[in-house]
């Protein structure tokens, strides 16, 4: 698991997260305030708690210019810095270790189902290889790798598996049953960079132009850790670079928001009918992923006259089975490519890309209705006028599916730029079309810059329906100002936000049919203070502040729904060592429990007393201790709202949490 951060484009507010990374950004916000002192940069001779401790009771000893001076000579004192910590090298070779544990405690997640509550899950990822510099002819650098996954709920299975709480587990509710023990080899990696060629075996990532045509990588916020396992070769010359790769679909069982276990990415394909060894896991052969979806693609990029880089890319995935009724199989080709060019005049850069993609051609004769086609287009212009700069993106999705379908938590082999802000719900990523225009006025000697974005795209939820016009034509529009000051003398960060969405239907609806209107005002405030006053123990010490409302309204049919959602976040550091934040959650979207706090009335629907009730307030707390420069424990107890949760355009649904979790990490 790697270290979190926070860290963000000027004018982007901090996204809605998990329970650990809500967290974790604000502890690691806490521990990063102060300007030019990382972890790593930190200078002076190390001294020991204890020590430090020894240093202050003595200054309280002493009285008038000699505890002041001793004071003096404390602040002057160089600040703490994380002792590191690796292993040996064996001449040129480098080998290192990366191990994450984590214990959870899942008490409640409020879906009125008792069989996923109050179970315990022990997680362990161990990451370990060696890295070699190479100095022997063209050949730069070898790297091999390897990942061990494994899962333990020593609470056992039955009670998870026990959908309707009979104390009875069937073979019908067994079937289909995602909780269990599993241990796997997760990755495999070998990489060789050679002065004119990088060459991976194993498990890799890829993006092909800015991830509309292909992106494979971890999607940490909604629990989705992709890679392609197989060959890519990348051939490297002045004016042309070639990528050519193989591989099928890979990602990481344990689902970190609910601990049960994904299958594969795709379902089995015509290679692995028959081999029924290859398929004897049913979530996916633990040494190496072999039944899942295959994907080829190569890549060409040139460099023009003038600056220009021009690419083109084609690729091929075929999925398996259609589904289990019939013997036909899903496949798609893509095509595309686009153009590019920084700094034009100095001032002005551009991108321009396409992709197009014919699924299941294969079936044009015999089953003519499977065929499908669809098409991606994104465009970005970035102007900088001095102090001023203009951001012009433009997005055209048609039906734009790569992955077998657009459930939740099916691998999509593509982050097609949304325009969206990372905190937003994204309501249909493949099937939308608009513009977004950001402007943006810098203060240098301020260290101020504000800004303004708007926002607006037809969409339609059904990738078949019309997004322009008729009764499924939807629209969106969301504009925000915001203010980013930074100075780092004081050690200040300030961030504040404010703006309005809306989304509904273009066209009116007919009577009694279903309409649907959601408008929300929202607004952000951020503060990052570094108290350079404060030199206690040598710590570099600093408060974190962040407070986020919207007040939603959804409309359905003859209904409409109020309420309000955020996080009221404190945090206190004393870098580079310690961290703590206190989270305070809250969402009024649904019922509460008659014995919780409401913040104010949101009956059943429909006047009934029997809907599911989830609580106004979560609250939570964090403390993260760094013990060495990468390693360190956090612990999180408390509860986190759920809720649609979106990452480049893939979005799942992510559970209510109420329990504890620690993680352990240790990187040598």
């Amino acid at each position: 698991m790697s270290k979190p951060y926070l860290s963000r484009p000027t004018g982007a507010p901090v996204r809605h997260l998990s329970p650990f990374a809500l967290a974790g950004a604000l502890t690691a916000g806490v521990q990063g305030v102060h300007a030019g002192v990382s972890h790593t940069e930190a200078s002076g001779a190390e001294t020991s708690t204890a020590d430090a401790t020894m240093v202050d009771a003595s200054v309280e000893g002493l009285e008038g210019g000699e505890a002041e001076q001793r004071e003096r000579e404390e602040e002057a004192r160089p600040p703490r810095k994380v002792p590191s910590a690796q292993l040996p090298a064996m001449g040129k070779a480098q080998p290192w270790v990366n191990n994450t544990t984590w214990l959870e405690y899942f008490s409640e997640n409020y879906n009125g189902k008792p069989n996923d509550d109050g179970f315990y899950a022990v997680v362990n990822y161990l990451n370990f290889g060696v890295d070699t510099r190479l100095k022997k002819g063209d050949f730069r650098f070898l790297s091999i790798s390897t990942r061990l996954d494994g899962q333990m709920l020593p609470m056992g299975t039955e009670a998870l598996c026990d959908f309707n709480n009979d104390a009875e587990v069937s073979p019908q509710e067994a079937a289909v049953c995602a909780y269990d023990n599993d241990a796997r080899v997760e990755r495999v990696l070998l990489r060789l960079e050679h002065k004119r060629f990088n060459l991976f075996v194993g498990d890799f990532n890829v993006n092909f132009g800015r991830g509309v045509a292909l992106s494979v990588r971890k999607k940490s916020n909604i629990g989705v850790d992709s890679t392609i396992k197989g060959a890519r070769l990348d051939i490297k010359t002045k004016p042309l670079k070639l990528t050519g790769l193989f591989g099928v679909g890979n990602r990481q069982q344990s689902d970190s928001a609910t601990r049960q276990l994904f299958q594969d990415p795709g379902y089995v394909h015509a290679l692995c009918e028959d081999l029924d060894p290859l398929v004897a896991n049913e979530y996916g052969n633990r040494l190496w992923t072999m039944c899942s979806d295959m994907i080829g693609a190569v890549r060409a990029e040139a460099k023009l006259p003038g600056k220009v880089k021009l690419a083109a890319h084609y690729g091929n995935m075929w999925f398996g089975l259609l589904n289990e009724a019939t013997d036909q199989h899903e496949a798609l080709h893509f095509v595309g490519g686009d153009l590019s060019r920084a700094r034009i005049f100095g001032k002005w850069s551009f991108f321009g890309g396409a992709t197009a993609i014919l699924r299941n051609y294969h079936h044009k004769e015999n089953h003519p209705e499977l065929v499908e086609d669809g098409l991606g287009a994104y465009v970005s212009n970035n102007i900088s006028l001095g102090n001023l700069n203009l951001l012009i993106e433009g997005k055209y999705y048609d039906n734009y599916v790569l992955s077998r379908d657009t459930a939740p938590l099916t691998v999509q082999y593509t982050e097609a730029p949304t325009l969206e802000r990372e905190d937003q719900q994204v309501p249909a990523a493949a099937n939308a079309a608009g513009p977004l225009l950001r402007i943006a006025y810098t203060f240098p000697k301020k260290g101020i810059t504000l800004y303004s974005n708007t926002l607006g795209y037809a969409f339609a939820y059904n990738n078949d329906d019309d997004m322009w016009y008729g009764q499924d034509a939807m629209r969106v529009l969301h504009a925000f100002v915001g203010m980013d000051w930074d100075d780092t003398e004081r050690g200040t960060s300030f961030k504040l936000v404010g703006g309005w969405r809306w989304e509904g239907h273009y066209e009116p609806q007919p009577e009694g049919t279903e309409r649907f209107d959601r408008k929300l005002p929202h607004a952000e405030i951020y503060l990052n203070q570094a108290l350079k006053n404060v030199h206690w123990g040598r710590f570099q010490h600093s408060v974190n502040f962040k407070f986020d409302w919207r007040r939603e309204t959804v409309f359905k049919t003859d209904h409409a729904k109020h309420f309000h959602k955020g996080n009221l976040l404190l945090g206190y550091g004393l870098s580079p060592y310690v961290a703590v934040s206190f989270i305070g959650g809250y969402s009024s979207e649904f019922t509460p429990p008659d014995d919780a706090i409401s913040l104010h009335d949101q009956p059943c629907p429909d006047g009934g007393t029997d809907c599911g009730r989830k609580p106004h307030l979560w609250p939570g707390a964090e403390i993260r201790y760094n013990f060495l420069s990468s390693s360190f424990i956090r612990v999180f107890a408390g509860r986190q709202v759920g809720g649609l949760l979106c990452a480049n355009g893939s979005c799942r649904e992510l559970p209510d949490f109420s329990g504890a979790r620690a993680d352990l990490v240790l990187s040598f």
